[in-house]
């Protein structure tokens, strides 16, 4: 049965041409509170809810007091509906909108603690929108859970913590007809947080009880007060859980909403809902509906909204700002917040916003009396130094100058106040604004000089551990010549090859952003850092990153007194465009590499940088340029008496003729290069050698002599122990094995080759191997075996951001 008051709403809305949205808009009541109202759902709202409606509405006096009738619970003086309120109802003085906090009134006598039911709650305010998800499983949860339901929404400054719980308690509050108390905190704001027994004495005044002087008794006679209601609680703005657990009920039936920065997983028995931002579409409705823009270009929300980092009150400071100076378009005030440096400002009014909001959350732990909370506001400036996504506890050790399991706890303190948060176990993140507002308090508490030695610290740590890995994998002549030993001091805590590059792994996605802020801070250091990384990158085949280590460092070099530094980066910069295959983009750099490494008189250098150009051109199809680079790598390379040297430019002068069709100059080279790596210990080399000589014989149609190649480097792999490179050449035949339409061979190849890779953990030798078995299983006619190997080969490289990831696409889409 329909109710009286959802009627009469629906009846004068739609006499009025309002939809609902109009109508929230014109009340300022939410769009969920009135769609709520008209189903009948909730039958008895508040006063000043009905009276902002009547208002809205234009109602006279007689319909105004038909719709007040309405919505009076019936039998029932003082209940959920209309004239319930602290001591007598909301004429008699009860709280309102603000009541439940410091500043209330209290009457003396007997008639003052008589049993009442509180109606406390907050007005819902009419901009609320999205957060459909968060408002439906906190109403579900409340409304189902048997006893007492406690959730503890947590978030940092600004999230809409209050606003959601707000609506959340206004959501249920039929299904708790004794009441609502509301009380702040206070526990994140100018003062002290509010002393539990304060807090008791508000509440049981609230309930019409005499409050007692002390905090045990306080606390036991409000469990007492609520052991037979169902009222809703709201505890908002708590400073921590040993705060809010004297003021929990014991027994009974009420719902209770906390609110805070810090982690309430404290709270025994509480649901924890950690809230984040909203997403971009209910981020976008909020924009417009706040600045009154209803149809502003969706892109220009879009960006003012990214520019806000999603917070709701940067968004609501940023609609209040275009509301209130409507000759601005959207993409102004998105232009205007582009800037860093002032975007905290554009999204402060008055003595609210972001900012603000921010301040109160440092200061709360720079007052506290716990010697970890004072340690977090330090920490917080340091991290404010660094340009990397990812904050680690090694970044945090070396910017504060502490150890490791002591910048953690801080690290975790920050995460509990929500200053940080943290996408994965050790790895933490800002909000945007909050990076903003710690950069903020670097500038304003740390010297220039303690700047400095703060992130020389980092960089200097991140080197050491890089030239560890580089001295592992073998520098090579020319950097172990170029290496100064005392970069490598400050890694001895990392035992062995495993731990150094397990901390290289965690700290990757902050790599090339340590290099770019070394280049303004520390250059010499930047170029130091760039050069050693080689190692690393090409044992993860991380050759992206590669690429931008060594863009970054490249002006810092160019022309410098360093030719040799100048040399080894062009190269590199080179050699990780080949590595993506772009190999026109890799010719001008390695020319220039080439006359750089002369001009040093590194000729170990020169070697390499010639067998390099020659190779990127031949792959490249530019055959005749590439000849003479290749002869002089390997005279250079025989004149210096390094037998590998010499051995790559005899390969790179094979294939170059291969190309041409001369195939007996080819094998001549190619044979010279094997005959030169015979010395033990060089079989791996050797393995190398005969692979390539393999592939290309392959892909020259020569398939008898790619097939006896590729053996042969198979077995040169497997005598040197080399388990990836074993891998590497069974996907090789695996291919050979399609040309000659040997399907069942080649699948034999390639499940071998697949589980050395997977046990080695190599993510792009995995890829390429699912990509040649997919194929194979195609050609086999076992479609469902094909896709699926070619959509986990996909899978690997979408994850590692690999250019190979598309030719993948590509086959799935005409397969």
């Amino acid at each position: 049965m329909e109710s009286q008051f959802a009627a009469l709403l629906r009846r004068h809305r739609t006499a009025a041409g309002l939809t609902q949205d109009e109508l929230s808009t014109a009340s300022g009541v939410s769009v969920q509170a009135i769609s709520t109202l008209e189903r009948g759902t909730r039958r008895y709202p508040q006063l000043s809810t009905v009276t902002a409606l009547a208002d809205a509405l234009h109602l006279n006096p007689d319909q105004r007091a038909a719709l007040t009738a309405a919505a009076s619970r019936p039998g029932r003086k003082g209940g959920r509906g209309i004239g319930g309120g602290r001591a007598g109802g909301l004429e008699a003085g009860g709280a309102g909108a603000g009541g439940g906090g410091a500043g209330r009134t209290t009457v003396i006598g007997a008639a003052a603690y008589s049993v009442v039911s509180p109606r406390q709650l907050p007005f819902a305010s009419g901009d609320f929108t999205g957060r459909e998800r968060e408002l439906g499983e906190l109403s579900r949860y409340l409304i189902s859970s048997p006893g007492v339901s406690l959730t503890a929404i947590t978030g940092m400054g600004g999230i809409g913590k209050t606003t959601l719980a707000v609506h959340v308690a206004h959501e249920v509050a039929d299904h708790y007809p004794d009441g609502q108390l509301y009380l702040d905190l206070s526990g994140f704001g100018p003062g002290e947080p509010l002393e539990p027994l304060k807090a008791l004495t508000y509440l049981l005044e609230d309930l019409g009880e005499p409050p007692p002087a002390d905090l045990p008794t306080a606390s036991a006679r409000f469990r007492n007060a609520l052991a037979n209601r169902r009222l809703v609680l709201l505890l908002d703005n708590a400073a921590d859980p040993k705060q809010v657990r004297p003021l929990l009920p014991g027994t009974g039936c009420c719902g209770v909403i906390v609110t805070s920065r810090r982690s309430m997983a404290g709270l025994s028995g509480s649901r924890q809902y950690p809230l984040g931002v909203p997403q971009l579409p209910e981020a976008i409705d909020m924009l417009r509906r706040i600045s009154g823009r209803t149809d502003a270009p969706e892109d220009e929300c879009a960006e003012v909204v990214r520019q806000c980092g999603g917070l709701p009150l940067a968004i609501r400071m940023a609609g209040a700002r275009l509301a209130s100076r409507p000759s601005w378009p959207v993409a102004h005030l998105a232009q205007r917040l582009a800037d860093g440096r002032r975007r905290l400002d554009e999204l402060q009014l008055d003595d609210s916003g972001v900012r603000a909001t921010l301040v109160l959350s440092i200061e709360q732990l720079a007052g506290s009396v716990d010697p970890v909370d004072v340690q977090a506001v330090s920490m917080f400036a340091l991290l404010g130094l660094s340009n990397a996504l990812d904050l680690t506890a090694p970044l945090a050790a070396a910017l504060s100058d502490s150890p490791e399991p002591e910048a953690e706890v801080v690290l975790e303190r920050l995460v509990d106040v929500h200053l940080l948060t943290t996408p994965a176990p050790g790895r933490y993140r800002f909000h945007d604004l909050v990076r903003v507002a710690a950069q903020e308090l670097a500038e304003q508490t740390l010297s220039e000089a303690d700047r400095i030695a703060a992130t020389t610290r980092w960089v200097k740590r991140v080197s050491a551990v890089v030239w560890k890995a580089s001295e592992y994998a073998g520098h090579g002549l020319t950097r172990e010549k170029w290496l100064n030993q005392s970069w490598l001091e400050g890694a001895d805590d990392l035992a062995n090859q495993d731990d150094v590059l397990a901390w290289l792994d965690n700290e990757r996605t902050s790599l090339v952003s340590t290099i770019q802020q070394a280049v303004r801070e520390q250059p010499q250091l930047a170029v130091q850092l760039a050069v050693g990384l080689n190692a690393y990158y090409a044992l993860r085949r991380a050759w992206l990153d590669w690429l931008q280590a060594n863009e970054s460092v490249l002006r810092l070099v160019r022309g410098g007194p360093d030719r040799t530094a100048e040399g080894i980066v062009l190269h590199d910069l080179g050699a990780a465009h080949a590595e993506l295959e772009q190999y026109q983009e890799a010719v001008a750099p390695l020319r220039q590499a080439v006359q750089a490494a002369h001009e040093s008189g590194d000729e170990n250098l020169q070697a390499l940088c010639l067998s390099s150009l020659s190779h990127v051109l031949e792959r490249a199809g530019r055959i005749a340029d590439g000849i003479p680079y290749a002869a002089r790598a390997r005279e250079i390379g025989l004149t210096l008496g390094s037998p590998p040297r010499a051995a790559w430019a005899c390969l790179a002068l094979g294939m170059l003729y291969l190309r041409t069709g001369a195939t007996d100059s080819a094998q001549h080279h190619f044979t010279e290069a094997l005959d030169l790596l015979v010395e033990p210990g060089q079989e791996r080399y050797r393995g190398m050698v005969a692979q390539n000589v393999g592939v290309a014989y392959r892909e020259a149609g020569r398939l008898d002599l790619a097939d006896r190649y590729l053996q042969q480097g198979l077995d040169l792999y497997r005598e040197a122990g080399a388990a990836i490179q074993q891998a590497e050449v069974l996907n090789e035949l695996g291919k050979l094995c399609l040309d000659t339409d040997d399907l069942d061979t080649g699948a034999a190849h390639l499940t071998e080759a697949l589980a050395i890779a997977g046990r080695h953990s190599d993510w792009l030798c995995e890829a390429d191997i699912r990509t040649t078995l997919g194929q194979t299983r195609h050609r086999q006619g076992r479609r469902p075996e094909a896709h699926r190997e070619w959509r986990l080969a996909l899978t690997l490289h979408d994850q590692h951001h690999s250019h190979r990831g598309a030719a993948l696409r590509s086959l799935l889409d005409e397969a």
